[in-house]
C-alpha cells in the first residue's frame, strides 16, 4: 500500500473514531439526565479516547513520512 493510501485509510479511521466519540459522549449526557449509572460508559469513553489517540498519532507519523525532506 502507497503512502497517500494509508494516510487516507488512516483519516478515515480518525473521522470515524470522532463520530463514536460522539456518540458514546451523547450516550453519557443521556444516562446522566435519566440518571442512570454511567461508570460503564466512562469506562467504554476512556478506550475510545485512547483509541483515538493513537490513531491521530498515527496519522501525524504518516503525515510527517510525507513531508518533503
Amino acid at each position: 500500500m502507497a503512502l497517500a493510501d494509508d494516510i487516507r485509510t488512516v483519516r478515515g479511521h480518525v473521522e470515524l473514531g470522532r463520530h463514536y466519540l460522539a456518540l458514546q459522549r451523547a450516550r453519557i449526557a443521556h444516562l446522566q439526565q435519566i440518571e442512570m449509572p454511567t461508570a460503564k460508559a466512562f469506562e467504554f469513553l476512556e478506550l475510545l479516547e485512547s483509541m483515538q489517540d493513537l490513531h491521530e498519532l498515527h496519522l501525524s507519523r504518516l503525515l510527517a513520512k510525507a513531508e518533503p525532506a
